[in-house]
């Protein structure tokens, strides 16, 4: 089932890059990524990658990832946190974009990838949404990461506080943005509905494609936005959506938006992007399954024991599965798959001793192993 038709979804895109593009000009901003392109593996993307701008700004973040003179970081749209009302003029003459309750930014055309998620640029169009990420508290003050934490979180400007979850600290995501994020990803799956439409084993979290990074982090429900995107359910049937906070006032844009050192920080930050620009190896086809008995190929041969638990702790990590059972499925083999590609493991598909230790420090480290 899909909520909007091909024309559609093609009308909401023309649209959104049409109204973005006059959005960036209005503000001085590049446009488009420009070489920094990736051509689609499958002729289209086939999934998303969600990502958050580490950042409390949003012109920053757009003027370095579509900044000329970045070669090794960009993104495909930007989901702010809030409406900008001076630029109303510009929107109001795209009704099709009413849908969307906060600005979203397309920072690129679809007709290729861009360098947003390291080796799976060629797979996944990338979403930034405009969120600072992990913060770190003191004295009932909060942090964020440049210049190692030392700069204060403006959670007053931002008129939102910080949440903590399992003893660490985030900022929150609005409700709005949750919501545009799933409508822009149902409208991007209706695109494509001639050719089956996305794959909901490519809808990941950037954490789940680079084990240096986060993003999107523990307060965004990806899993559900997930769900939304592919059961292409109405916005008002979602009932989880009322947990988050309707009307938050927002600070104008913030005063070091500029600020050369930040830039320099973002810079090292998405060095990453660049250095995992290394393609995908042919010989692990996606959904190809290894033609030997899979028992076989595992030395110590207990992962069919564990398979459950390593369903639990991927879909815990922001993968796809949707099975249970001792038979390892082609979705559980692929998430196992993109997992080992994210921690550079073999990339066998076969969650042997390695695998499962590398996903149990992995959740550790996100305090998701209880």
């Amino acid at each position: 089932m899909y909520r909007f038709s091909k024309q559609q979804a093609a009308e909401f895109f023309k649209a959104l890059r049409e109204a973005s593009v006059e959005i960036m000009e209005y503000y001085g901003l590049p446009t488009d990524p420009g070489v920094k392109r990736k051509t689609w593996k499958h002729g289209r993307p086939i999934g998303v990658t969600e990502h958050f701008t580490a950042g409390v700004t949003w012109k920053g973040a757009i003027s370095w990832l579509n900044g000329q003179d970045n070669m090794k970081s960009s993104c495909d749209a930007m989901i702010l946190d809030r409406r900008i009302g001076e630029i109303d003029s510009i929107t109001s003459k795209y009704p099709i974009l009413d849908v969307l309750p906060v600005t979203t930014i397309m920072m690129a055309d679809l007709e290729k990838g861009t360098w947003n998620c390291g080796w799976g640029n060629a797979y996944n169009w990338g979403i930034e949404n405009r969120n600072a990420g992990p913060l770190k508290e003191k004295n009932g003050e909060w942090f964020w990461w440049p210049n190692n934490y030392t700069k204060p979180f403006p959670h007053q400007k931002l008129g939102k506080m910080p949440v903590n979850i399992d003893g660490k600290w985030w900022e929150p995501y609005t409700h709005g943005q949750v919501v545009a994020n799933i409508v822009v990803c149902q409208y991007l799956h209706c695109l494509y509905q001639d050719d089956g439409g996305l794959n909901p084993s490519w809808f990941l979290p950037h954490s789940a494609l680079s084990s240096r990074k986060w993003d999107t982090g523990r307060a965004y429900p990806l899993q559900a936005v997930r769900d939304a995107a592919f059961d292409q359910m109405e916005i008002e049937n979602l009932v989880w959506l009322h947990d988050f906070k309707n009307d938050p006032v927002y600070m104008d844009d913030y005063e070091e938006e500029w600020d050369q050192d930040f830039l320099v920080e973002l810079a090292q930050r998405q060095q990453d992007r660049y250095e995992e620009e290394t393609g995908l190896d042919d010989q692990h086809t996606v959904l190809e399954m290894p033609d030997a008995d899979l028992q076989d190929l595992v030395e110590d041969g207990n992962w069919r024991t564990e398979l459950n638990a390593v369903r639990r702790g991927l879909t815990k990590l922001g993968y796809f599965t949707d099975s249970e059972g001792p038979d390892l499925d082609e979705t559980t083999a692929l998430a196992v798959w993109q997992f080992q590609k994210s921690m550079k493991l073999t990339a066998d598909k076969i969650p042997g001793s390695k695998t499962q230790q590398a996903m149990y420090k992995r959740l550790k480290d996100f305090q998701l192993e209880k």
